[in-house]
């Protein structure tokens, strides 16, 4: 299954229920692959261990202005290490007019 084809988006999920609200991320060290995408995309946020190459999660619950940028880092991790808790929305999908 795909990062986005995982339980991230629609009515039920953590995070589409509501803006400003915690959001809260837990990574799998074990399924991590160190391809540093979460390092790259959310540096305030991710890291990556010097002694194998793997995640490491410097905020758990980044503040606000961090949401954007992490959402991004855990859509895009290729070995889909990241979870997203709380209640931060996911970004819009594109939709094709209908003109």
């Amino acid at each position: 299954m795909t990062r986005s084809a995982r339980a991230t988006t629609g009515p039920d999920s953590p995070v589409t229920r509501r803006e400003g609200a915690p959001m809260e991320l837990v990574v799998d060290r074990e399924r991590c692959i160190g391809a540093g995408m979460c390092a790259l995309l959310a540096p305030e946020v991710f890291d990556q261990d010097e002694a194998d190459g793997r995640v490491l999660l410097l905020d758990p619950a980044p503040p606000a202005t961090h949401h954007p940028a992490a959402r991004e880092a855990a859509h895009n991790c290729p070995a889909a290490a990241i979870t997203l808790r709380g209640r931060v929305p996911a970004p819009e999908p594109d939709r094709p007019s209908g003109d």
